[in-house]
């Protein structure tokens, strides 16, 4: 089903965006940037979850243009993903970023073997943190940490979708299973009964008890972490179309709901929807941008105009309040919020704000390749 609205009356700034790609793909020289202050982004090598977004809003422009340098800069970036797994560089959960939008998608674009044999291996290294006892993928440190080995986050649910395909590319059940176990251990333990969210969730990792729900990037634990809610919004729409449960397409709605509820009347989540008086109020961009994609999927999933115009919404709250206009910037968004208890990245760009703004717009315009769905080539 395909839906079109006319409710965003803000004209979508693709062409600009489009272009300062092109020039950010010769500014980087093949190093990837994570979050920036002023009008540039910081550069780091390939060891982190944000790895993989720069790629992914390179193949974005690829699918879009016929400009080559997108294709090739992509393309060039490669080689660093199959490193990162063969020296196993910060192996974690976030597998499903890294190698969805690198490996996944230059295989969907170009047909290249090699992307789609590494991006099967990334989904073998995933499967291997699920958690038989608990039934949960293990988000962070090596399977067993003590301290680790017992949480699930918010963050995972937009992970599944490597595990999904990668049962579907081989004809092995095991990936399909393990994604959605994972999923309905999220929707029971992370989605709270007034559709709010814990950022992460502690279970007993030897006999899979669970403990209770914890935050990590949010204010406090009974708080709402606004890009955790966001992640969930959009992971249960992909879990939806994967699977066909009718539960998951339920929290899906039920974290969409309550997102959209909390906003405040610009439409641009602070870091934490649920933060008492006289906490500094540090905007997330980057969770505005995912939620607006989760509710273009979710929209398109469930045949709901109202849903699709709320994800337009977004998108133009998005532009009216956090475009970069100075040109000269390097980046989409401004007042992205990477970790504020830590004090990171508060009030810069963030590159995965910056995917899926672009993800976004090309949504918009219905022409966004499915690198995160069922479609896409077999």
């Amino acid at each position: 089903m395909t839906l079109v609205s006319a409710a965003t009356q803000t004209k979508l700034p693709l062409t600009e965006a489009l272009s300062r790609i092109k020039r950010n793909s010769t500014l980087f020289n093949g190093r990837f940037p994570n979050s920036g202050s002023g009008l540039h982004y910081t550069l780091n090598d390939n060891v982190n979850w944000l790895a993989a977004f720069w790629p992914g809003m390179l193949w974005l422009a690829a699918a879009y243009s016929n400009d080559p340098i997108y294709r090739q800069t992509a393309v060039s970036l490669l080689p660093s993903f199959h490193n990162r797994l063969n020296k196993q560089i910060h192996i974690t959960h976030d597998l499903g970023f890294l190698y969805t939008l690198s490996a996944r998608a230059q295989w969907q674009l170009t047909g290249d073997e090699a992307a789609r044999q590494l991006a099967l291996r990334a989904a073998g290294e995933l499967a291997r943190r699920f958690r038989e006892p608990g039934q949960y993928i293990q988000a962070w440190k090596a399977v067993g940490d003590p301290e680790e080995g017992g949480r699930i986050i918010a963050d995972t649910m937009m992970n599944l979708p490597l595990l999904f395909w990668a049962g579907a590319q081989t004809g092995n059940g095991r990936y399909h299973e393990i994604a959605r176990r994972h999923a309905r251990t999220s929707r029971q333990y992370l989605i709270r009964p007034d559709g709010s969210s814990f950022h992460t969730f502690f279970f007993d990792q030897k006999t899979g008890r669970p403990l209770a729900g914890r935050t990590h990037q949010g204010y406090s634990d009974d708080s709402l972490w606004a890009r955790g809610q966001a992640w969930l919004i959009y992971g249960f729409a992909l879990a939806a179309q994967w699977c066909a449960e009718p539960a998951f397409l339920a929290a899906a709605r039920q974290t969409a709901v309550t997102f959209l509820a909390e906003l405040p009347e610009d439409k641009i989540p602070p870091w934490d929807l649920r933060l008492p008086p006289g906490e500094l109020p540090y905007r997330d961009s980057s969770a505005a941008a995912i939620a607006a994609c989760g509710l273009l999927r979710l929209a398109q999933l469930d045949d709901d105009p109202a849903l699709y115009a709320q994800g337009e919404a977004l998108v133009e709250a998005l532009i009216n309040c956090c475009w970069e206009t100075n040109p000269d910037g390097e980046g989409l968004l401004k007042h992205g919020a990477l970790h504020v208890p830590k004090g990171w990245a508060t009030d810069e760009y963030l590159i995965v704000g910056d995917y899926f703004f672009l993800e976004a717009l090309l949504t918009l315009e219905n022409k966004t390749p499915d690198f995160w769905g069922p479609a896409g080539k077999e």
